[in-house]
This record gives C-alpha cells, structure tokens and sequence, in this order.
C-alpha cells in the first residue's frame, strides 16, 4: 500500500467514524428532547395543580402551546426544536404557577383587608 492510498483509506476510517460519532450524537439529542419534554409536561402539570387554570389561565395556555409545539417536533424528530420549545414550557409553567399563587395570595389579602374593615366598623359601632 502506498502514502496516497493509505491516506485515502485514514480519510474513510475517519469518516465512518464521524459519522458514527453523528450519529450517537443524534440519539443523545434525541434522549436529552426527550427529557427536556417530560420535564415540560411536568411542569405543566404542576402549574395545573397549583390553581394556574383558576388564576394564570393566560400564562398556563402559553405554556400548554410550547409544550405542544415541543411535542410535534419531537415526533417530526426536531430534537433541537422539541429541546427549545420543552424548555421554554417549563418556563413558562413556572411563571404560570408562580402568578397564580401571587394572584390567590393577592386575593386572600383583599378578603383579609376587608374583615378588617369590616371588624373595625362593627367595633366603632359598638362603641357609640
């Protein structure tokens, strides 16, 4: 075998061998969607349970659509899309939960602030 020949062969040796490497990367990508996806739902679910329907039911719908849109990519095996979008749900699941405990926190202050007043009243009352 002579230099060119055994560089042409190195050159096929190292191309078999990326491609395997891009292809173990894909199924990484795939795996690490994959996580990023159910993690997405997760967090959905959380939001869903903690009141987000009742009290952030703008921010949950956003979140619902990007956890959707992260599935169709996954299916249309857009690893990289399906990771963003999943990513971005979880996000916006937080924020989702996260205002809905600010927007019950909010309202059981009003309803505090309120018997307050009210007691107050009914103690000036009594006391004329």
């Amino acid at each position: 075998m002579d230099g060119k020949e055994g560089r042409s062969l190195l050159c096929v040796v190292a191309a078999v061998i990326v491609l395997l490497i891009a292809g173990g990367c894909s199924t990484m990508n795939a795996d690490l969607a994959g996580e990023k996806v159910s993690r997405g739902e997760k967090a959905v679910t959380d939001a869903k349970e903690s009141s987000a329907i009742l009290n952030a039911p703008d921010e949950l719908a956003v979140a619902q659509g990007k956890l959707a849109a992260a599935k169709d990519a996954f299916a249309k095996q857009n690893y990289e899309e399906a990771a963003r979008q999943a990513d971005l749900a979880s996000v916006d699941a937080d924020y989702a939960r996260a205002r809905a405990t600010t927007q019950k926190n909010r309202k059981t202050a009003e309803e505090m602030k309120k018997n307050i007043e009210a007691l107050r009243q009914e103690i000036e009352r009594m006391t004329r």
